[in-house]
């Protein structure tokens, strides 16, 4: 990589010393930053320590954007702009992180060189064909994405100096991992390929049912035993008005036409992803101009949606002053609703765990649902979805309870006779499994005892460690996991125990193992060996990092939402 950016790396080091430079003052200034953004006041004194070490707020405040940046390549979007990672990316968890890693760069005196530096900048904007380095995406990357997330190139060339030492610190980490011989290599290689031949007796519920009787003292008996599985747990319902996206396409495609740079800006997210990151439905590369048109597209839906929030906080707004002047009016939003044109309505009453079953929202809906109350009834904020955004008002509140038998008395009666029939299909196993025994020691072969008992014994295809799935027509039938734990265990011509099941049991037979074919060892075991090697540095780094994240002594306020944010 160092010979693609000799062009451009005396460049690139000038803006490295100079943003150092500038952080370096920044650091040790307390007078200067950014106190419109800042995590806390000049005064306000110590906001935490790691292992005896107090952290400044402006060390929380480059946490905070070195998180959200790392997110950004990664995702190729902004935290705050992709609502996934509003469900999932938990920002204080991130900066805490991020500040325990860099204290240990710290402890290591682990520092990033310019070159090194330059070398990750060059890699990250570089040409996927060429694998050379691009100016232009770079420039365009510190005119357009770092200002839309607020920060600033001298942050990001500490975030690229941190990331470099973070990777030296993985890899070191890692070392211990990585000491795999090839002799251990192709151990391995033969132990998960080499390919087991089996039989399998499957006894099966499916195969019982017809047999199960149902009575009314039997049935009555299983719903007291089991009552805890019929309660209703408490239920909410809401009304809500949805603003779809879809109604805000034309805005969208507004807003889209007015970005004079639109093309470089797909292409530049194009190239941070990577030509393997879009692909067709048969799994193959999507041509160039084919994911910048899907790029777009997501973008349209992305903007889209924002249009959605951006009027629904309208509408709430609205809502929230005509509860000012009738904070008793539960029916409050249906009234706004008829009166500016928009569309209300109800859902049916779901629990805080499912949340609703006809509206595409995510959990934050159910969340925000069962904190309302009568004297609380709105939500403060416009709730996304995934293709709208909901302002929701409370209706009724469903506290838990235990329905009568006969409200449930299908569903009781289902699982009654599957528990019946489950039950029935172990006892045929162990009584199958005894004559095997018997048979067995009588020298008969397995083949000639599941014909005396009239059992039918089934032949697997060949399936080895590294086998993922098995065919399709196997899928729900026989567990592969539970498959590899018994058959691995067996040499040829034995036969397992009666192991049980969900719902019934299995006895494996193993009829042979075949070795690993010596010509595909061959072929594939320089490819395996380095997989396995760089599997083993990742077991290795992340064992470390979490031991080190249990040893770490953090005190105080790492938050940035206790400690104030941007």
């Amino acid at each position: 990589m160092l010979g693609q950016i000799r062009r451009h790396q005396k460049w690139l080091w000038v803006v490295i010393a100079g943003a150092t430079i500038v952080s370096f003052v920044i650091f040790i200034d307390p007078t200067t930053g950014r106190r419109g953004r800042g995590i806390i006041g000049r005064g306000s004194g110590e906001l935490a320590s790691i292992n005896g070490r107090a952290i400044s707020a402006e060390e929380i405040e480059q946490a905070r954007d070195e998180a959200r940046l790392e997110y950004l390549f990664s995702s190729g979007r902004w935290p705050e702009e992709d609502e996934s990672s509003r469900q999932f990316f938990n920002l204080d968890n991130q900066i805490q992180r991020r500040l325990i890693l860099v204290e240990k760069l710290r402890d290591l005196d682990l520092r990033a060189n310019d070159e090194a530096v330059a070398d990750w900048i060059a890699h990250a904007f570089r040409d996927r064909k060429s694998g050379a380095f691009q100016m232009e995406l770079y420039q365009q990357f510190v005119k357009t994405a770092l200002p839309r997330g607020r920060v600033s190139e001298n942050v990001f060339v500490n975030f690229v100096q941190h990331q470099v030492g973070l990777e030296q610190l993985s890899s070191i980490a890692g070392l211990a991992g990585g000491l795999v011989t090839p002799r251990e290599a192709e151990a391995t290689y033969r132990q998960e390929n080499e390919e087991l031949s089996t039989e399998v007796v499957l006894f099966s519920a499916t195969n019982y049912l017809a047999g199960v009787e149902v009575t009314p003292a039997a049935l009555g008996q299983f719903y007291t035993n089991n009552m805890a599985l019929y309660r209703n747990p408490e239920r909410v319902q809401v009304s809500y008005v949805r603003f779809a996206a879809t109604n805000y396409l034309t805005e969208a495609d507004q807003q889209l036409a007015q970005i004079t740079n639109l093309t470089q800006q797909l292409d530049a997210i194009y190239q941070q992803r990577g030509a393997e990151f879009y692909k067709d439905a048969e799994g193959k590369n999507l041509a160039h101009d084919a994911a910048l048109a899907k790029i777009k597209e997501e973008q349209r839906q992305h903007v889209a949606l924002g249009v959605a929030r951006k009027k629904a906080g309208e509408f709430l707004q609205q809502l929230d002053d005509l509860y000012q002047k009738e904070p008793k009016q539960l029916d409050n939003l249906e009234k706004l609703a008829a009166a500016t044109g928009y569309q209300s309505a109800v859902t049916e009453p779901f629990t805080q765990r499912e949340g609703p079953k006809d509206l595409n929202a995510f959990d934050t809906f159910a969340k925000a649902a069962f904190a309302l109350k009568p004297e609380e009834p709105m939500a403060s904020e416009p709730i996304l979805g995934a293709d709208a955004a909901y302002v929701i008002t409370f209706k009724q509140k469903f506290p838990s309870e235990l329905p009568p038998l006969d409200a449930v008395r299908e569903k009781v009666t289902s699982e009654f006779r599957q528990r019946e029939a489950a039950e029935a299909a172990r006892k045929a196993g162990q009584v199958f499994y005894a004559t095997l025994t018997n048979g067995l020691a009588q020298q008969k072969s397995f083949q000639a005892i599941c014909l005396e008992a009239n059992v039918v014994s089934h032949k697997l295809p060949p399936f080895a460690l590294s086998t993922r799935t098995l065919p399709t027509e196997w899928e729900g039938r026989v567990d592969l996991s539970l498959l590899k734990d018994v058959a691995f265990n067996l040499s040829p011509g034995s036969t397992s125990r009666f192991e049980t099941t969900r719902d019934g049991g299995l006895i494996v037979h193993l009829v042979s193992r075949q070795p690993v074919d010596e010509t595909k060892l061959k072929a594939e075991l320089p490819a395996f060996t380095a997989n396995l090697r760089a599997d083993r540095r990742r077991a290795a780094a992340s064992d470390w990092l979490r031991k080190e994240f249990e040893l770490a002594r953090v005190t105080g306020v790492l938050s940035q939402k206790k400690a104030g944010s941007k």
